[in-house]
């Protein structure tokens, strides 16, 4: 038996999660392995448990940059839950974690069952959204340094944890900038006590000092979060018969995205 650590199944009520439970097994998801690629049928829904994935958006001619960032307090493959079967989005582990993991149809079935289940979802659906616009926002709007504070705020958040297993190669990729910039504000960073970094990770020291640097854009996402948790939050089991599954997708050597259909 072990407990479900995912904070969007433990906002649901015991009657809730037991329509789910018997759908759910648990994967151990490696880093960057794929929950969602562009235009690829949506098979399941991933119940982040621990770790961290990131949401793409991307065109041929820029590459991706990440729109979300989805923890414990949420889940990846929005699009299929909404009737949608595919997305032009990719979503990828950023930190390596586990999940628990549902058939669409499944979860669909039990949405149509439970209407208490199906408005829990549309209510993180909408934290998402204000993660959404709100990084577009920061995209468009704020300095590199205020969007990478915002970032390893929200990271730190999802993590629950100061220590963000992170490389300046992936921060660059996540904010769509230069490596070299990012690069330079780290060091800056480091240089005035706020963070620490090493060779593929960095921690956080002086959080305050972070939250200070980095924009509101943070503190409106984190606070709709909260508004999202404020509900009680209940202790539920799993009777886990198997070690999770090991997701083997390591890097992202995926087939081409369909363009059509």
């Amino acid at each position: 038996m072990t407990m479900v650590r995912n904070r969007l199944l433990a906002g649901l009520d015991a009657t809730s999660f037991r329509t789910l439970a018997p759908c759910l097994t648990r994967v151990a998801l490696a880093r960057r392995a794929v929950l969602q690629d562009h235009f690829h049928r949506i098979e399941h829904v991933y119940f982040i448990e621990r770790g961290v994935a990131s949401l793409y958006a991307r065109t041929r001619a820029d590459g991706p940059v990440e729109v979300a960032q989805i923890g414990p307090f949420g889940c990846a493959g929005i699009p299929a839950i909404l009737g949608s079967p595919r997305s032009p989005h990719r979503c990828l582990m950023q930190v390596p974690g586990e999940a628990l993991r549902i058939a669409v149809p499944d979860l669909l079935a039990a949405m149509q069952a439970a209407p208490a289940i199906r408005n829990h979802l549309l209510a993180y659906i909408h934290a998402l959204l204000v993660q959404n616009a709100q990084a577009a926002l920061c995209n468009g709007r704020h300095d590199l340094e205020q969007r990478l504070c915002r970032w390893l705020l929200l990271a730190a958040d999802r993590l629950d944890d100061t220590l963000i297993p992170i490389t300046h190669e992936m921060l660059a990729i996540n904010l769509g900038v230069r490596r070299a910039g990012v690069t330079t504000l780290l060091g800056q960073l480091h240089k005035s006590g706020v963070i620490a970094m090493s060779r593929a990770s960095c921690r956080i020291l002086d959080r305050a000092a972070l939250e200070r640097r980095a924009c509101e854009c943070h503190a409106i996402i984190a606070a709709q979060y909260r508004a999202l948790g404020e509900q009680r939050a209940h202790v539920h089991v799993l009777d886990d018969a198997t070690p999770p599954r090991r997701e083997l997708v390591e890097e992202l050597r995926v087939p081409q995205a369909i363009t059509s259909g």
